[in-house]
């Protein structure tokens, strides 16, 4: 039986993001993806995305996450597949994350956010660990811009962001 997550528990998730960011910024242990890591996937599959963001996130198996076909982001620069759409809790504040293939060809998450420029959701920054996510709810200085941040078709079309 799988949970959907409350708000108290989406909560919980974000305080331990942003202990693990503080964590890994005072030089500790915070569960970053390293270069020996096998968060990326070699196929893109909707399971395997749901598997990586678990890892990620380091989410326990009965936590619901689900999974749709994205129809705005493509699986990767020149692909014909849709990319993934990660969702944690179908409540009022659910968790969103893109799952697609980055310029390395690794499948890799984003989280998806309302944009600075025009308040449009897209993926915004890239996300390995429990602690990027952390950065990110931060707003911390310096992270890594999602590959699909610039080309996503979900920008309003008065957006000022340039796209590439």
């Amino acid at each position: 039986m799988q949970f959907i997550m409350s708000t108290r528990s989406l909560a919980r998730l974000d305080q331990a993001a942003i202990h693990a960011a503080s964590q890994r910024s005072r030089g500790g242990r915070a569960g970053h993806a390293g270069s020996g890591s096998s968060l990326y996937a070699t196929f893109a599959t909707a399971e395997r995305a749901r598997r990586m963001l678990r890892q990620a996130l380091r989410l326990r198996q009965w936590v619901a996450v689900t999974s749709s076909a994205d129809d705005l982001h493509l699986l990767g620069e020149g692909s014909i597949g849709q990319a993934v759409r990660l969702r944690i809790s179908e409540g009022p504040d659910p968790r969103e994350f893109l799952a697609a293939y980055d310029s390395d060809r690794r499948f890799a998450l984003s989280v998806i956010a309302p944009c600075p420029q025009c308040a449009a959701p897209v993926p915004t920054v890239s996300i390995g660990s429990l602690a990027d996510y952390g950065d990110w709810l931060n707003s911390a200085p310096n992270l890594a811009e999602s590959p699909h941040y610039r080309t996503s078709r979900a920008h309003r079309g008065s957006c000022p962001l340039p796209r590439e």
